[in-house]
């Protein structure tokens, strides 16, 4: 599928139109005509507009891929696969023969069906080969190197408590680099928690990962500055007002008069 069948794939799948489109990435009704037509396609400066519209990767909308966002992998995922590289090429083959042997056995659970637990001929000659071939070869083995884990910036102020310009053009000292295990797709940068208003999805002293964008959708959290105090909490609309909800029933929802409230970003919850 190309990115001008992609496009439009999206805009059905979110229940959106092209005027939607137009508007939120400030494009021609022209363009988008010729989109549709396959008539031209996005220049370099609208496909990241329009892959950070959809919510997907760049290399999708090029058919690159079919994953909409990379895959993130835990920490028992990324130790197993630093494990595996430091194998030798004989021993890969055992691993991946017991691998496959125990999917077939899930799988046929998974079907009402109950397996005898012994290894078919064909995977134990496998196995038995590699062993065998892994005593007669003194095989150099990779040097071990565990996969480096992303490197964020995480502001040591506290949301929930005033602050001064540490997120605005200037910046600020305070905050120190840290490797994270797993980075959600699309966060920038993290920020402390100071409280339990966000309970029982944050806690306090927890760190969150925020998108840098100026407006966040209604029941999504974000990281708010109002009246000089920053706030993490969930945008909500009622009685035709806006509010800042906690999701801790104890506290009371923080309705926003005039225009002094500015939205940092939006928090990525993993």
């Amino acid at each position: 599928m190309n990115i001008n069948k992609r496009i439009f794939s999206l805009l059905d799948e979110k229940g959106l139109n092209q005027t939607d489109l137009q508007n939120a990435i400030n494009v021609a009704k022209a363009a988008v005509t010729a989109w549709k037509q396959e008539r031209a396609k996005p220049n370099a400066e609208y496909l990241m507009k329009l892959a950070e519209y959809f919510d997907v990767t760049a290399d999708y909308l090029l058919g690159r891929t079919d994953l909409k966002k990379p895959e993130t992998y835990t920490e028992d995922e990324l130790d197993l696969i630093a494990f595996y590289r430091r194998l030798s090429p004989n021993s890969k083959k055992i691993v991946m023969s017991l691998a496959e042997l125990e999917y077939k056995h899930i799988e046929a659970f998974a079907q009402g069906e109950v397996p005898i637990k012994i290894i078919p001929q064909k995977q134990k000659d496998i196995i038995d080969k590699a062993k065998a071939a892994n005593l007669k070869k003194n095989e150099k083995l990779p040097k071990y190197k565990r996969p480096k884990q992303p490197l964020v910036k995480v502001y040591n102020q506290a949301a929930a408590a005033g602050f001064g310009n540490y997120l605005g053009d200037n910046g600020d000292k305070d905050y120190e680099m840290m490797r994270v295990p797993c980075l959600p797709y699309g966060a920038e940068f993290g920020i402390r928690i100071d409280g339990d208003s966000m309970e029982p999805e944050i806690f306090d002293d927890d760190i969150v990962f925020v998108k840098r964008q100026p407006s966040i959708e209604i029941g999504e959290i974000g990281i708010f500055i109002y009246n000089g105090e920053s706030f993490c909490k969930q945008l909500q609309y009622k009685d035709k007002g806006y509010y800042l909800h906690s999701l801790n029933k104890k506290y009371k929802d923080i309705e926003i008069f005039g225009d002094s409230i500015y939205c940092v970003g939006k928090v990525i919850l993993s």
